[in-house]
């Protein structure tokens, strides 16, 4: 039997019960891959084989085949079909589908609309017949349509599917997806098709019915991005002195898809990078058990935000960048971003890099986008060089003044003092971490290091 339709008579009729027979016998040692509802929507099909023997006309689902399909691999084929079609026969002058082709419409639905099923079909529904009976064809079209719809509950056919993605935050995941089907509906004058349209397979004409074909057409299901980034493009934020360079789909991507992009990222960056500013009400970065000295610090607010946890997979690609002296570089200077453990969140060195190339000196910071905070400018040092950086203070209410541990007993620094002048005075090693350039030596602006090129740049160690 040539298994490219579901079809039979009554000349027929033993052979193919014993057909199905062997085939019933085929289905119980399946691969355990198949659903259990896809081997019951199998059965369904073939059981049509007897059950419509005595129709006249008899509609059927058809995988499109050059060569028949062996009937030990029906199974296999019917098991998530690339492309597969519904023929639907109508009585005359009726435009609603008949009663015993319910089962051949719930059949198609139940593969097409499938969640686990991995195929994203798109759906074309065509009625063949002549010129005089064009209106009754677009009607059997529409009531063909409306069936699909209904089904879903629906105004148009949408379907609901499992789909692996790729997302920055998650990885290779899969999330459902929910997407209207594409659908188109034509009416065809079989008298105006060429011989080769007018046949579907060997021995199935298409004149007077209607053929629904399902397509696995990813992109146009999903559409032709089949994702989203943001941003959307390489983008340079900027503030006075502070710059965060960001590359396509670094705060957040995920591919495959069209229904999982937040709205656009609104980012902002907070400066407090003026050291008179930084001194007058100076504080350790917070650390437990470290001491560390800033010299400026901003602050990055972002309208997305991901815990910590909800990103396993993010990885640090959006880069800070601050202007700098090469005395600055040289007394060490790093970039420090809050980073969290299972001890909880700690500010940490980040990898640093001397970037090289502009007119203006600048390090540069790689962060991720769970690290929306405080991003700082510092050193950290031990406790036998405090007074090294730092002035003695006589309590914790002077002007600037920190509480550091030293040896278990808390003392009191300070990053400056007033000399005669009424001028800050610092420690040699703690003005060698600051930026004291007069404003007339300013060179920012448009000026600054806009490239993401890093050739060249220099690691600090």
């Amino acid at each position: 039997m040539k298994i490219r339709e579901i079809r039979g008579d009554h000349s027929q009729l033993s052979t193919l019960n014993s057909q199905l027979l062997t085939l019933n016998s085929q289905l119980s040692t399946l691969n355990s891959q198949f659903s259990i509802h896809m081997k019951k929507t199998i059965l369904a099909l073939l059981a049509l084989t007897v059950t419509m023997a005595a129709v006249a006309q008899t509609s059927g689902l058809h995988i499109p085949s050059e060569k028949p399909i062996r009937p030990k691999d029906l199974a296999k084929a019917w098991n998530n079909p690339e492309v597969f079609c519904l023929q639907l026969f109508f009585d005359e002058g009726d435009s609603a589908y008949r009663e015993v082709d319910l089962d051949l419409l719930d059949s198609a639905y139940m593969i097409a609309f499938d969640r686990q099923n991995p195929r994203l079909y798109t759906m074309t529904i065509e009625a063949y017949g002549d010129a005089y009976n064009a209106d009754i064809m677009r009607a059997r079209v529409e009531s063909v349509y409306r069936y699909f719809t209904m089904r879903g509950r629906e105004v148009m056919p949408v379907r609901y599917a499992y789909n692996p993605i790729h997302c920055s935050c998650h990885g290779d995941t899969v999330e459902l997806v929910r997407f209207e089907v594409p659908t188109s509906r034509e009416v065809y004058d079989c008298a105006d098709l060429p011989e080769s349209r007018k046949i579907l397979m060997p021995n199935i004409q298409l004149s007077n019915s209607l053929l629904v074909t399902f397509r696995d057409n990813p992109i146009e299901c999903l559409g032709g991005n089949s994702g989203c980034f943001l941003p959307a493009q390489d983008s340079n934020i900027r503030a006075y002195y502070t710059q965060v360079i960001l590359k396509k789909g670094s705060i957040y991507s995920v591919q495959n898809t069209k229904d999982s992009c937040p709205p656009p990222v609104q980012l902002s960056i907070e400066e407090h990078l003026d050291y008179k500013q930084m001194v007058d009400r100076y504080f350790l970065v917070p650390h437990h058990r470290q001491i560390i000295l800033p010299v400026g610090y901003v602050v990055l607010h972002s309208s997305f935000n991901r815990k910590p946890d909800e990103c396993q997979y993010m990885t640090d690609s959006i880069y800070v960048r601050f202007p700098v002296t090469e005395e600055q570089v040289e007394s060490g200077l790093r970039v420090f971003g809050k980073k969290y453990t299972s001890k909880g969140p700690e500010f940490k060195s980040l990898p640093t890099k001397k970037i090289k190339g502009g007119p203006v000196l600048m390090i540069q910071g790689t962060i991720n986008p769970t690290m929306f905070d405080t991003i700082f400018l510092a050193k950290r040092i031990k406790e036998d060089e405090v007074s090294k950086y730092l002035y003695p203070a006589d309590s914790p209410t002077e002007q600037g003044a920190v509480t550091i541990l030293i040896g278990g007993e808390e003392k009191y620094y300070k990053p400056f003092r007033i000399n005669n002048k009424g001028e800050y005075d610092f420690r040699k090693a703690f003005r060698s971490m600051l930026r004291i350039i007069e404003a007339e030596e300013e060179k920012l602006g448009e000026e600054a290091n806009n490239t993401f090129r890093n050739d060249g740049d220099e690691e600090l160690e």
